[in-house]
């Protein structure tokens, strides 16, 4: 801790102690508690609970040549880049809010959710 200096005061004729305020003699500082930030994976509290959003599974992307388009007939095989094979992605609009797996659902394609991702 700094020692106070101290300075006469003319107008009133004594000296005081002058102190940085955080040093006052005798006085304790508690540390108050720093809010803890939300898990960026919790998802936040919605004021709309009922509002329904036209979401999209995305198994990745393609590029292909005009010329390969239209050479593509049934049993042709198109390399898929960017995501692992049975993996996928749950998208509303170009934001992804989900990474997952792809899973038969009773005889119907399902996405099995494996992260949950809140960009803010």
């Amino acid at each position: 801790m700094n020692e106070p200096h101290y300075e006469y005061d003319s107008d009133v004729g004594e000296e005081e102690a002058i102190v940085p305020y955080d040093e006052e003699p005798g006085q304790e500082w508690d540390e108050q508690p720093q809010a803890e930030e939300p898990p960026h994976d919790a998802a936040p509290a919605s004021p709309l609970p009922g509002l329904h959003l036209e979401l999209t599974v995305r198994a990745g992307g393609v590029s292909l040549s005009l010329e390969a388009l239209q050479h593509l007939a049934p049993g042709s095989v198109v390399g898929i880049s960017g995501i692992a094979p049975g993996e996928a992605t749950l998208c509303h609009g170009e934001r992804v809010v989900a990474h997952g797996e792809l899973v038969d659902v009773d005889g119907r394609l399902g996405l099995q959710i494996t992260r949950v991702v809140f960009d803010r």
